[in-house]
């Protein structure tokens, strides 16, 4: 009996024993994992920008949008035909002081962008080089308004989104 309760002292020992061993080889493990992901993350200093920091210095900021909704529908005669141009853009930008300006004003910008649009020709706008012209044109204006406002980093591109001449 007494020999039964020395066996199960060491038999708890041992397993007491291996628990520890485990628990400190995890808590190595861990440690070099974190400070593997450290060192090769940016724990070393270097002098001049690697590669991949140049490469991400250079990279644009990030595009934000702004859908100019609702539809523009502007009306054309041509000869005794009426006809009718039902266009949505959407502009690009990669500052928001130049997306907030756009949505502050927004009933200028549709104003003028409904003159624009009616002054087109509307043999020319079924062309590609006449949507492009619009997209360009509607580009030009609206940092033209923003402009006036102080908002020099104006939108970049506008977007068409529909665009159905009937």
């Amino acid at each position: 009996m007494a020999e039964d309760q020395e066996q199960e002292q060491e038999a708890s020992k041992g397993g007491s024993k291996n628990i520890i061993i485990f628990a400190v080889a995890l808590i190595v493990a861990i440690g070099a994992s974190v400070g593997g992901t450290m060192f090769f993350l940016g724990g070393a200093e270097e002098e001049m920008p690697s590669d991949t920091e140049q490469a991400s210095a250079n990279k644009p900021a990030t595009a934000l949008y702004h859908n100019m909704r609702p539809a523009y529908v502007i009306n054309y005669l041509t000869g005794a035909k009426p006809r009718y141009l039902q266009a949505e853009f959407t502009i690009m930008a990669r500052n928001e002081a130049a997306i907030e300006a756009v949505i502050l004003h927004m009933p200028l910008i549709r104003s003028e962008i409904v003159g624009y649009l009616t002054e087109q020709n509307f043999l020319e706008l079924q062309t590609q080089e006449g949507k492009e012209s619009v997209r360009q044109g509607i580009v030009d204006l609206v940092n033209r308004i923003l402009a006036t406002y102080g908002i020099q980093e104006g939108i970049e591109s506008a977007l068409i989104t529909n665009f159905v001449l009937q």
